[in-house]
């Protein structure tokens, strides 16, 4: 048997968003043997360490130090931040991509894939330089790119998006259209796929100590939670009909201080830490509540969950237009905080003209299967 080829992966861990999309291509990958190629994800983190100038400083990755920002709700100010860095990167992109080429000529990969954003120039003179004749694809893991030098450079072989008005800004930034392969939805971990139906439901929701009847709100505020988790489900659990999942994800203090509101709930709020369990509370809920993180939306589209979106100064600059694809097809409504969002979540919980508008726009979204659109397109990379 011919020896599969090897295909790169860089992620970045600032967000859960990239290294759960280099995970998905790897689950992909092993419910597809016959492709020709494996898969290697490599952490950029490690391969720019000794250029990572906020770690020599503060003894904290730059990476860690974006995840504290979004865990403490520190983001007004990203904007800004991110253009200082995307402008640390240009002047230091010949340093960056000699590390990069470094680790590409140690294991000759036939193949490299991006899933991370601001570090792609880098990436591509790395690969021009290492590996001549290689092709260099990137897959975005947001809806859309947030110019310049994001996500989109010049010299990309192929670009993943899931979006139209993606690829139109792909085409705007001189990529030639040939090269953008527009997916079916931004890429999910295979256990998204099959839709739980109405025994998952019944059964999650008997888990929880819900009842049939229920109208279910699930939290949900990315990988490492958001502070308003708590004053939200605090203000949702005043409506008596309603019920509450709260995920506070990898955010231990967040957790934790939701004890005393669970005490004080009298069952109505389940409170879930970091879990794998998302498609079962989705499948047992009747509207997420959520930032416009492109993974949570992702999720509740596939499983046809209305969602309920804040937009604000504080949103991170590259799920700003997620909101209005949200409100633009329908999918949600969207707020300007969460102190409005209990507003919104009763609207959806007691307009039923409104839930059915909004079934049939997630509905009309169709079929979601973007990581083996992805993987079969690194395949064709390969080949060609």
């Amino acid at each position: 048997m011919e020896e599969k080829r090897e295909a790169v992966v860089f992620f970045i861990n600032a967000g859960g968003g990239h290294r759960a999309a280099a995970r998905a291509l790897e689950a992909g990958l092993a419910e597809r043997p016959e492709l020709p190629f494996r898969l290697r994800p490599v952490p950029l983190q490690r391969v720019l360490a000794p250029l990572d100038f906020v770690a020599r400083l503060t003894g904290i990755s730059l990476e860690e130090t974006y995840n504290d920002m979004v865990r403490c709700g520190r983001t007004r100010f990203l904007v800004p931040l991110l253009r200082s860095l995307q402008l640390a990167i240009r002047v230091r992109r010949r340093a960056l991509a000699r590390l990069i080429g470094e680790e590409l000529r140690r294991t000759r990969p036939a193949v490299v894939v991006s899933v991370t954003p601001n570090f792609n120039a880098a990436i591509r003179d790395a690969v021009r330089a290492a590996l001549p004749g290689a092709h260099f694809v990137v897959m975005l893991t947001d809806l859309a790119d947030f110019p310049p030098h994001f996500w989109i450079e010049p010299g990309i072989d192929r670009l993943l998006v899931a979006t139209d008005h993606a690829a139109e800004q792909a085409v705007r930034a001189g990529l030639p259209r040939a090269r953008v392969t527009r997916t079916s939805g931004m890429p999910l971990h295979p256990r998204f796929y099959p839709r739980l139906g109405g025994a998952a439901r019944a059964r999650v929701r008997a888990e929880l100590g819900f009842v049939t009847e229920d109208f279910v709100a699930l939290l949900l505020f990315g990988g490492k939670g958001a502070p308003e988790l708590v004053p939200l489900a605090e203000e949702l659990l005043r409506m008596p009909a309603l019920r509450v999942v709260a995920v506070c994800g990898d955010n231990p203090p967040l957790y934790d201080h939701m004890e005393p509101l669970m005490a004080r709930s009298r069952g109505r709020l389940a409170r879930f830490g970091f879990t794998d369990r998302v498609p079962e509370l989705l499948a047992a809920a009747d509207v997420l509540v959520t930032k416009p993180g492109p993974g949570s939306l992702a999720e509740a589209f596939h499983q046809q969950v209305p969602v309920v979106v804040t937009s604000n100064g504080r949103t991170i600059p590259q799920e700003r237009w997620n909101a209005r694809f949200v409100e633009q097809k329908g999918l949600g409504l969207v707020v300007r905080s969460h102190f409005e969002a209990p507003a919104a979540v009763y609207r959806i919980a007691t307009d039923e003209p409104l839930r059915t508008r909004m079934h049939f726009a997630l509905r009309c979204l169709g079929e979601n299967r973007a990581i083996y659109e992805a993987l079969d397109a690194v395949a064709a990379e390969l080949r060609g």
